[in-house]
């Protein structure tokens, strides 16, 4: 039985400033070009997950146990980005990274693939999971002899759609 294994994961920003009308419940391949990319350019360990629901406890009086209800769904992203070291270099992976979330603000979705290589074009037929942020300031990470890198906190704005199969 074979396992799913990095790195076949691709992220992509999708800036709502650019793609208004990005319908996370029917994901478009045709929004998801490699300008908007940003796998490689993404350090090892970030995080763009669902979190644990908030719950509701109320029971009833037919109830003969405790209940939990899921009420609002939560998720969560902070990714830690390379910097590109070449100032006039505005087009490598590192440098459209730093473009995106250098200011805060951007809005957009963050849309995860697994399974595919990231340079696997996006296309009808694969699976993907959006989620709806906003960024805030981004904090830079220096390290003695270390790469100079940024983190970005992505603040939730209330979207999320899991699984969804991409369409043309």
């Amino acid at each position: 039985m074979a396992k799913m294994m990095s790195p076949k994961t691709t992220l992509w920003w999708v800036p709502l400033s650019v793609v208004p009308t990005f319908n996370p419940e029917a994901p478009s391949a045709a929004a998801l070009t490699q300008a908007r990319n940003i796998s490689c350019a993404v350090v090892s360990g970030y995080t763009l997950n669902p979190t644990d629901s908030d719950t509701d406890d109320s029971t009833s009086i037919c109830d003969g146990a405790n209940v939990q209800t899921p009420t609002f769904y939560n998720y969560e992203g902070n990714i830690t980005f390379f910097r590109e070291g070449d100032s006039a270099n505005t087009t490598s992976d590192y440098a459209k990274a730093f473009a995106f979330f250098k200011n805060k603000g951007a809005e957009g979705y963050l849309v995860r693939r697994l399974g595919h290589l990231s340079s696997v074009p996006a296309a009808a037929g694969q699976v993907v999971s959006s989620f709806l942020f906003i960024n805030d300031n981004p904090q830079d990470v220096q390290e003695d002899s270390g790469p100079i890198q940024f983190t970005t906190p992505f603040l939730p704005q209330g979207k999320m759609a899991l699984y969804k199969t991409l369409v043309a």
